[in-house]
């Protein structure tokens, strides 16, 4: 079950919310299917600015027993941050990425895995977030950094 914050979401944001908490999703980029990254059953919390994932790592995305794949931490970093960048846009804003810095502090065990992300400056052009993974533990495992470059969706091309 996700809880949403009310907010003023752009209409994409707000359709993959919706798609999202009906499981009926039809938007979902081919490469997060091909990936197996999934927003419908991870993505907990979503409020302006902010989201909250729970990644239930069953081992299936190690590279050594016990240790996920840091291409996989990477790219589902990447989605994270991303998703909570969309939550803080407006009207018809959307962005690219300028910048990610993934910072593997621990390796990442099986289990329960947290992952916080929030918008910790936002300007007219550009959207600075970070996140943070945290283990059954709650002893931090990775930290990211991104830099989003928010333009009008028209200027970012085609979305498909």
């Amino acid at each position: 079950m996700i809880t949403i914050e009310e907010g003023d979401y752009t209409p994409f944001f707000r359709a993959f919310l919706d798609g999202v908490q009906s499981g009926d999703w039809e938007m979902k980029p081919l490469a997060l299917r091909n990936l197996g990254i999934s927003p419908e059953h991870w993505l907990k919390e979503a409020a302006p600015g902010r989201v909250r994932y729970v990644w239930p790592n069953d081992g299936s995305r190690d590279i050594q027993p016990g240790r996920a794949f840091g291409g996989w931490v990477g790219a589902l970093s990447d989605h994270v941050v991303s998703i909570c960048m969309f939550s803080a846009l407006t009207g018809d804003e959307g962005f690219t990425t300028q910048d990610l810095q993934v910072k593997l502090f621990r390796p990442v065990p099986n289990g329960d895995i947290e992952i916080r992300a929030q918008v910790v400056n936002r300007s007219r052009s550009t959207g600075y977030v970070e996140a943070e993974w945290r283990g059954p533990d709650g002893k931090l495992l990775v930290k990211v950094l991104a830099w989003k470059a928010i333009r009008e969706t028209g200027a970012l091309g085609p979305r498909s």
